[in-house]
């Protein structure tokens, strides 16, 4: 009897093993797209939820190498260099200088979110589709309570490993980042991620660090 308990335990354990190891395979490759050589560019719609209620939609541009980033949309422009960011809504004359937590860099760079799996997260996948493609979908759950997101799901395009969409959830409220495009063996500059002062003359930069 305990021979057969022990066989049914380890049939039961085994896909749940390989699907761990799945889901790891998957966002290791799926974070390996995200910081091709070169950087990548992709559009997206980025939709913030209060409960089912949508509370703020904003559309734009995401130009990402390593840890820098840019981003682009209708109200704002960001930019990133790795350590210093600068924020400036459209219009404006100021632009604020701040260095930004990680989970501040997660609400706009795809590659800090997908990361996060690194660090204290278990996940599981499974398999869907979105917008006609098939796809993987990861499920990362947080190991503590403290964790900034308790939930992540990323869908990935089978066979590409390209990101299509993040949603993370936060306080009970989900924020999701649709990936419409996805351009990557790009050669982007050190100067994308750097606001460009000479452009905007007579915008005030304030230091808030």
């Amino acid at each position: 009897m305990r021979k057969y308990l022990l066989s049914v335990l380890m049939a039961a354990l085994v896909p749940l093993s390989l699907s761990a190891q799945s889901a790891r395979t998957i966002l290791d490759a799926t974070a390996a797209r995200l910081s091709a050589p070169g950087g990548i560019k992709a559009k997206f719609k980025a939709t913030q939820f209060n409960g089912s209620a949508v509370e703020g939609e904003a559309s734009g541009t995401l130009l990402l190498r390593g840890r820098a980033y840019q981003v682009t949309t209708n109200e704002l422009l960001t930019w990133y260099d790795g350590t210093t960011q600068w924020s400036m809504m459209k219009g404006s004359d100021e632009v604020n200088v701040t260095t930004p937590s990680e989970s501040e860099q997660a609400q706009l760079n795809p590659a800090t979110l997908i990361n996060i799996y690194k660090q204290g997260y278990k996940y599981t996948m499974s398999r869907s589709t979105l917008r006609g493609h098939k796809t993987f979908v990861v499920h990362l759950i947080a190991k503590s309570s403290k964790a900034y997101y308790s939930d992540i799901y990323v869908d990935v395009e089978q066979g590409t490993y390209t990101p299509l969409c993040f949603r993370a959830k936060h306080d009970g409220n989900w924020m999701r980042l649709s990936v419409l495009s996805f351009m990557s063996g790009l050669n982007l500059p050190a100067s994308d991620f750097v606001f460009p002062a000479n452009d905007y003359p007579d915008v005030e930069v304030i230091d808030l660090r």
